[in-house]
């Protein structure tokens, strides 16, 4: 009995603890997807410079996804060195992909419209990816990403179709978030 009180305790006494859970998780995909939105924009009008957005976006990501598992980590539900380890290969391994994507463009194997392209489905691939051991926000997040370029591949006019997409996905994460604080209180 005391160990399942034990476990429970952190994360309903705690304010930090469904405060980080919840409301940090939502803030984080918040805050990626309105960066993911700036990038789609950045990369449809200047598709060259948006490669040094995508590699400053590779930590951002990378950091809040460890900011997200910080709260399973602190009620030794993970292994910290173990996912903080896994996190590095992970975005690491997603900057080489970056970084070779703009090889092939320098050598003339890709257009700069290739290399946009390119670029935003590599992070959509690997932001679904780190949703998988991560949770379903950073999967949303992949998604939306990988939206965000077939609409960007399709149609000039992107923006009025990714707004909304984005504020549904604001507002349906917020109502989960509220759905998860309601079942953590009782």
């Amino acid at each position: 009995m005391k160990n399942t009180e034990k476990n429970h305790k952190p994360i309903l006494d705690d304010p930090r603890g469904w405060f980080h859970r919840i409301f940090i998780n939502e803030a984080i995909l918040s805050l990626l997807l309105v960066l993911c939105f700036i990038g789609v924009a950045y990369t449809n009008a200047l598709p060259l410079k948006s490669y040094h957005y995508w590699l400053w976006i590779i930590p951002v990501f990378a950091i809040a996804a460890i900011i997200s598992e910080w709260s399973r980590y602190k009620r030794h539900e993970i292994d910290g060195y173990h996912f903080i380890r896994q996190q590095i290969l992970h975005w690491g391994a997603v900057l080489i992909a970056v970084k070779s994507i703009f090889m092939l463009y320098h050598i003339g194997r890709y257009n700069t419209d290739t290399t946009a392209l390119t670029l935003m489905i590599i992070m959509a691939l690997s932001t679904i990816l780190a949703g998988i051991y991560i949770g379903w926000r950073f999967i949303v997040l992949g998604l939306f990403i990988s939206f965000a370029t077939l609409v960007f591949g399709y149609m000039e006019a992107y923006v009025w179709i990714l707004v909304p997409v984005a504020v549904g996905i604001i507002i349906f994460a917020i109502g989960i978030a509220l759905w998860e604080y309601r079942k953590l209180k009782n």
